[in-house]
């Protein structure tokens, strides 16, 4: 079977299942089996396709139609400067943290200098990767509980050449911060409330992890058990960077005071949202 023929094919079940821009899609999941670049559609159009590649393209091309998102299936995601490794182990990384990564690195003026970051509850490894690979001079710690979430930070920081500058620990959010200081505390903690949990779109709430997204009633939860052990964990003149929900900025500027923080700065996201917070200790 030609390419041409298994690329309207694919479209064709990609469009009836509603899937935005099925023809891009397609090409992504044909060119990943085919392990070649997207150019494959310009300048080999009438390559014979073989029977196993064939298979293999419509077993990812049906998971997509289901709703699986297109980054499990590809085991892969653009994020920063940077390609990264991702499963259903993880969280898949949105444009809007990369804010978060920005917001920092533009608090270090003298990016040569050394550093000791903190990234609690790192999931897929991504803002400490970027962190590290931006900072040549800094040592990165992070902590997840989940052990299948750790192996896919290896290997990103691994990929990245920075796990030399690492450290990941299995273990709750507390167990990075005992006889620990540091001069950068991150933090992507789940923060959706359980309101708006049933209203996450399919991709989201069928297949990403819900306990890296499950905030409690309010979805304050993870901040307030997050900020105690931070605040005992950080620099005197240390930075604390947050990704928050839409609506959470006032109520957390209230949270971070009473254990300690000052409120610095406020970031907002591509969509003009609340996105990023970031605080220093009192």
């Amino acid at each position: 079977m030609k390419l041409a023929n298994i690329l309207e094919e694919t479209k064709n079940i990609l469009s009836k299942s509603d899937i935005n821009n099925p023809l891009k899609e397609s090409k992504l999941i044909i060119s990943h089996v085919l392990d070649t670049g997207i150019e494959i559609f310009i300048l080999k159009i009438d390559k014979e396709i073989t029977s196993i590649q064939k298979d293999r393209i419509f077993h990812l091309i049906k998971r997509r139609a289901k709703g699986e998102p297109i980054a499990y299936l590809t085991n892969s995601v653009n994020f920063y400067k940077d390609i990264f490794y991702v499963n259903n182990s993880v969280l898949i990384p949105r444009p809007e943290t990369e804010e978060l990564i920005e917001s920092v690195l533009k608090y270090i003026p003298n990016k040569k200098i050394k550093l000791n970051i903190l990234d609690i509850g790192i999931g897929s490894g991504i803002i400490l990767a970027c962190l590290l690979k931006e900072l040549p001079n800094a040592f990165g710690v992070g902590t997840d509980i989940s052990l299948k979430a750790l192996k896919i930070a290896y290997k990103n920081l691994y990929n990245l050449d920075v796990m030399k500058r690492s450290k990941l620990i299995n273990s709750n959010w507390s167990g990075a911060t005992k006889n620990n200081i540091f001069d950068i505390i991150t933090c992507n903690p789940p923060y959706i409330s359980d309101k708006y949990i049933k209203n996450l779109c399919k991709e989201v709430k069928n297949y990403e992890p819900l306990l890296a997204l499950k905030g409690g009633i309010n979805g304050l939860d993870k901040f307030k058990e997050l900020l105690p052990l931070a605040r005992n964990a950080i620099k005197e003149n240390g930075l604390l960077a947050l990704e928050i929900g839409f609506d959470q900025s006032k109520t957390l500027e209230n949270i971070l005071y009473k254990n300690k923080f000052i409120l610095k700065e406020v970031k907002k996201d591509l969509s003009n949202n609340t996105r990023v917070l970031l605080a220093k200790p009192f």
